[in-house]
């Protein structure tokens, strides 16, 4: 059962196949062979027939995806017509007979009058071109363009669907095959509608040719007089032209109530229950055209009966709606409170990212929950922490989410940015971190476990919690529970500070600039200067711990090297020359900037190892040297001795940086034009292998 059942939509389709290619063929051969009176009249109401199907259809669809035939239907039924109106031709020139239908609908047309049946086949045809087939193609043009112009968007909305989980898999793949027929669709349509316009003007074309030859067979060959003449070729190229002009009129009309129809929000809506739910869905505009009708009727000289009848039919119309839409606005209300309950699950199921999050164990949940809600590290050292960050660098930093988890060790601690472990740490709530070396503590009679700072890896003190005032006191800072995490925390966002610093922020920034400096901005931004490159410059200036705070400045310096200059890195380079205040007092302690010197060897090697390409310069240093300079700097720059700045070329400052970053994160490097003519530089070594 199950295979027979499979095999009969094959064979029906097989067998549809057959009959159009076969009807095709024929068409093409009726403009070839002969046709008898009967058969042109039988064809003739076939296509009457297949023009009002196409129009009932186009009416009962709730949106072009279920008539993805229709284009070529239309290209079908305008050769139909075409092959239809030179075999009329042929029997009207040769037999001044063409069947009955043609016949009729002359005589009820003319009706005696030439004139008037000529004038209302022309008026059928201007509607058909210049209104109808000439809005249609028109709405077929925007459509297809507006579609194709989508696409990219749709699909990446897809995506980022199915991505977060919002869809399935097969329901993407839907999704996906939905907008690739839309596309084809109202390419198909922007291509056919140029059929029904081609069509409209053969009919003219042709009607002409009818009532020319005939006049001109009648005269010349059967000796009719030319009244004759006229009145019976007359009467059969109306009559030809009318059955031909109105099936053509219906396909243009479904034609055009396919391209205009806008999918409804509910599945199997119809053309006329969406006009009907659409036009008398408010009773007040009833009840007011029902007035204005009511005005009509009460003018001297207008017929008052009709307006009267149509008033009282819009004024018992809105009295229906309005007694039935209160139980129908019950239930929109109600479906609409469940969709949004169904939307708020939804994105509670796939939330946003979470840009900064700590998670503790069970040992430290006191540090991120207290007795009132949040603990001290939310409510105290998360604050001064965002301050600072501003202050040093000139980026927000994002709400951070702490919670206690029971997968973690109880004394452990996880930092993650956008939900990506990037460090963690043990935190003994008993005890606190000194930040030294344990002999340094010693000194001051504190005993502790030497242990290293896990932000920096210098050597630092384990210590009791009631030491932290006596170490203080003597220069030693000494960080708490909340504390520690809340400094492991600061160094993690500094190193990844780039990721807090996207095309919004940028914006906000820009925001509160223009404010203070309106033509700043305005000459700036987007011209020359696009958004998305300057988010990509202050991005390279936060990563490498230069603040974008003195925002005027970096705009200023954009807005002279950016019309020359296009590529960011090099930009960013520029703008750092430009900061080169900023950038010399956020490191200079009392006007003296201690550093230590790249030897010009190590210059010449990472020099000689810059390959430039069309898509960007990089480095391409062979393992050992880079190895050799690295541990070089190891030597140089100890986490020990503090945060430590290397002195360099500025063709060669972006590579030695990029060659250090990963294994000496905390590692600053500048170039010589990057130094204020004020400061004093104090050589503290050099980095030579």
């Amino acid at each position: 059962m199950g295979t027979t059942a499979r095999a009969q939509p094959s064979t029906a389709r097989r067998m549809a196949d057959v009959v159009l290619a076969t009807v095709i063929l024929l068409v093409v051969g009726m403009m070839i062979v002969p046709l008898p009176t009967g058969l042109l009249d039988v064809l003739i109401a076939g296509n009457i027939s297949v023009a009002v199907l196409m129009l009932l259809v186009a009416m009962y669809i709730s949106g072009g995806l279920e008539f993805t035939a229709f284009p070529t239907i239309l290209l079908v039924t305008t050769l139909y017509r075409l092959a239809l109106n030179v075999s009329s031709t042929r029997l009207i020139l040769l037999q001044a007979d063409a069947g009955d239908v043609i016949q009729a609908f002359g005589n009820f047309v003319v009706q005696g009058n030439y004139v008037v049946g000529a004038v209302v086949f022309l008026i059928l045809t201007l509607i058909q071109f210049l209104v109808i087939a000439k809005g249609s193609e028109r709405v077929a043009e925007v459509g297809a363009r507006f579609t194709l112009d989508a696409m990219p968007g749709k699909q990446m909305s897809i995506d980022a669907e199915l991505r977060s989980g919002a869809i399935s898999q097969d329901e993407a793949r839907r999704r996906r095959s939905n907008l690739q027929r839309e596309s084809q669709f109202y390419g198909a349509m922007d291509g056919a509608m140029k059929f029904v316009k081609g069509d409209a003007i053969a009919g003219i074309v042709i009607t002409v040719v009818n009532v020319l030859g005939g006049l001109a067979i009648g005269v010349a060959q059967r000796g009719m007089s030319a009244g004759d003449a006229l009145a019976t070729y007359g009467l059969l190229t109306i009559g030809d032209g009318l059955v031909s002009q109105i099936p053509a009129l219906l396909i243009s009309t479904a034609a055009g109530l396919v391209v205009t129809r806008v999918a409804s929000e509910q599945e199997g809506s119809t053309l006329g229950g969406d006009v009907a739910a659409q036009v008398f869905g408010d009773p007040r505009a009833l009840t007011i055209a029902a007035v204005f009708l009511l005005v009509l009727a009460a003018v001297p000289g207008l017929p008052a009966l009709p307006f009267l009848v149509l008033a009282i039919a819009f004024f018992v119309t809105a009295r229906h709606l309005t007694r039935a839409v209160a139980p129908e606005e019950v239930t929109a209300v109600v479906a609409k409170e469940e969709a949004a309950r169904e939307t708020k699950a939804r994105q509670a199921m796939v939330p946003l990212m979470v840009p900064v999050s700590v998670e503790v164990g069970s040992g430290l949940a006191e540090v991120v929950a207290g007795e009132g809600g949040s603990g001290p590290l939310l409510e105290e050292e998360v604050p001064l922490l965002r301050d600072r960050l501003f202050l040093d660098l000139g980026v927000a930093l994002p709400g951070v989410r702490a919670r206690a988890t029971a997968h973690l060790e109880p004394e452990r601690y996880v930092i993650a940015m956008q939900e990506v472990p990037l460090a963690s740490g043990v935190v003994r709530p008993t005890m606190a971190l000194a930040l030294d070396a344990p002999g340094v503590v010693a000194g001051l009679g504190v005993d502790g476990e030497g242990t290293t700072d896990p932000a920096t890896g210098a050597p630092a003190t384990w210590v009791p919690l009631e030491s932290i005032e006596l170490l203080e006191a003597g220069g030693i800072p000494a960080l708490g529970p909340a504390a520690l995490v809340a400094h492991h925390l600061g160094a993690v966002v500094r190193r990844r500070a780039g990721q807090l610093v996207g095309i919004q922020e940028a914006q906000s920034m820009l925001d509160q600039l223009e404010r203070a400096y309106p033509a700043l901005v305005r000459n700036v931004v987007p011209k020359p200067v696009a958004i998305a490159l300057l988010t990509d410059v202050l991005r390279r200036l936060v990563e490498e711990g230069v603040s974008v705070r003195p925002l005027r400045e970096i705009l200023e310096a954009l807005a002279t090297y950016a019309p020359n200059e296009r590529d960011p890195v090099s930009l960013t380079e520029l703008v750092r020359a430009s900061l080169r205040q900023q950038i010399t007092h956020q490191h200079a302690i009392d006007g003296v900037l201690p550093v230590v010197l790249l030897d010009p060897a190590i210059e010449e090697a990472v020099r000689d190892a810059i390959q430039r390409t069309a898509s960007g310069s990089y480095l391409a240093l062979p393992p050992a040297v880079a190895r050799d300079i690295l541990e070089a700097f190891k030597l140089e720059c100890r986490p020990e001795d503090g945060p430590a700045i290397v002195l360099t070329q500025a063709d060669v400052r972006r590579f030695v940086r990029r060659l250090v970053e990963v294994e000496l994160p905390d590692v600053t490097v500048l170039s010589y034009q990057e130094l204020a003519p004020e400061v004093t530089v104090q050589p503290l070594g050099r980095v030579a292998i």
